[in-house]
């Protein structure tokens, strides 16, 4: 439970323990102190007031009858302080005493503490004797409440003063040390900052020695995370950029060497048909319309596999063109979905890697809804949003009605490759439900690189 607080508590618990501890331990020598204070007080009075009532009540028998002395000595005596006073008459009962004590001035100290601090109660009683007669007698007991009161007042005084200077140390402690470690919340908003991703991230302002340290690891750590990430982005992107470059020049083959291989071949199959139908050999026609037919199926398997290598589009028509393109083939396939498209006149200056990017994004997004959702609609938006510290970013949505992610979803090799592009270009890719059902996908994408959208660096202070 302690190691839960903060370190400005958990000093100011134990700065507070230990002056509780000493305020506890002078409580105590205190009482100790005021119990033996008490008791020779009490002592010191018992002898003044006994010495005094037995030369009393000797004067009173010298001058007076016997049975006056009590009437003489309720009438002369005064009742100290810290002694009780009792006449008794044995014909008439009690007699009154003068009071000459300050009790009625002084608050009484509480029950406990008085309980603490008092002395054993002793009663001395002076007998008044005549010729074997007993007239009565003078009580004299211990009271030693006006001691304790005066004894609680001075002790009230001293435990205040203790307590509101312990109260104030407290406070001062947790002042200091709270504007000691101030510069800790700015380290946590660095770190914070950092866990974000936001990897430019500096720290300045920070004074201490104890921080001095740490702050300069931090922007050493956040500088080379900053240039690690910049060097994992920019070789990424070559990569993507290479592996574009492969496949365009894989396609370029297969469509400046199959294609016309492809085309001579089936030239051929015709010639040698008509040749075979006009000799009437009908086997040799049948093998010629066969080959004609596997040049077919080979052809219409080199298109979709230029397709899959790189869309015939890309590179020929603008990127919001190539996109309704590839839309229009999606609405003449799957004609009872309905349709939402929203797309910007034109998106200027991208480059080609980028087009590629969004392209594939909603191809396979796309095909991804259709193929497991089963919709009955189908959301497709893009937007370019400005950014004031450069050219801006693309923001695309795909969403669907659909059945939705299943519990046990895996990501297949579309979506990572569709993660890898996004991440490898400085994007942001989420795939998540949709509120009211089905799926939404949403990505954003710079439109000047991988390093275009990101965060300027960030001085933390």
């Amino acid at each position: 439970m302690f190691d839960r607080l903060h370190l400005r508590w958990q000093v100011v618990l134990c700065v507070a323990g230990l002056q509780a501890v000493a305020l506890g331990l002078a409580g105590w020598v205190m009482l100790e102190n005021a119990r033996k204070a008490v008791g020779v007080e009490m002592t010191a009075a018992e002898s003044a007031a006994r010495a005094q009532v037995i030369a009393a009540v000797g004067t009173a028998m010298r001058d007076h009858p016997p049975e006056r002395v009590l009437d003489v000595l309720s009438e002369q005596l005064v009742e100290p302080r810290h002694v009780r006073l009792v006449l008794y008459d044995s014909r008439t009962g009690p007699l009154p005493v003068l009071s000459g004590s300050r009790e009625a001035e002084i608050t009484a100290a509480p029950g406990w503490f008085a309980t603490l601090v008092m002395p054993p109660r002793r009663e001395t009683r002076l007998s008044i004797l005549h010729n074997g007669r007993d007239y009565g007698f003078v009580s004299l007991s211990s009271a030693p409440q006006d001691e304790i009161a005066e004894v609680w007042e001075d002790a009230a005084v001293l435990f205040g003063t203790l307590g509101a200077a312990l109260l104030a140390s407290a406070l001062v402690v947790a002042t200091v040390i709270g504007r000691g470690l101030r510069p800790l919340d700015t380290i946590n908003r660095g770190l914070a900052a950092l866990q974000a991703g936001d990897l430019s991230t500096r720290i300045a302002g920070v004074r201490g020695a104890d921080f001095t340290p740490i702050v300069g690891g931090f922007n050493a750590l956040s500088q080379g995370l900053e240039a690690s990430e910049a060097a994992r982005a920019a070789l990424a992107r070559k990569i993507v950029e290479l592996g574009d470059a492969e496949r365009r020049a894989i396609a370029m083959e297969l469509h400046d060497e199959f294609g016309p291989c492809l085309f001579g071949l089936k030239v051929k199959a015709g010639a040698i048909a008509r040749v075979a139908e006009r000799s009437g050999d009908a086997t040799l026609r049948r093998d010629a319309e066969t080959v004609a037919s596997i040049v077919d199926q080979i052809r219409v398997a080199n298109t979709r596999l230029l397709t899959t290598l790189r869309p015939m589009t890309i590179g020929q028509l603008p990127l919001v063109e190539a996109l309704e393109d590839m839309i229009a083939g999606f609405r003449s396939t799957h004609t009872g979905i309905d349709w939402e498209v929203s797309l910007p006149r034109s998106v200027p200056g991208t480059e080609e890697i980028v087009d590629l990017t969004v392209y594939r994004i909603v191809q396979e997004g796309v095909t991804n809804a259709l193929r497991h959702g089963r919709p009955g609609r189908v959301r497709i938006a893009m937007a370019v949003l400005p950014d004031g510290q450069g050219p801006g970013e693309i923001a695309l949505g795909i969403e669907d009605n659909g059945a939705g992610l299943g519990a046990g979803l895996v990501e297949g090799r579309g979506l990572t490759a569709m993660r890898d592009r996004v991440y490898a270009l400085g994007g942001r890719l989420a795939l998540g439900p949709r509120p009211g059902g089905g799926t939404r996908l949403t990505v954003r994408l710079p439109l000047a690189g991988a390093r275009a959208g990101r965060p300027a660096m960030e001085t933390l202070a």
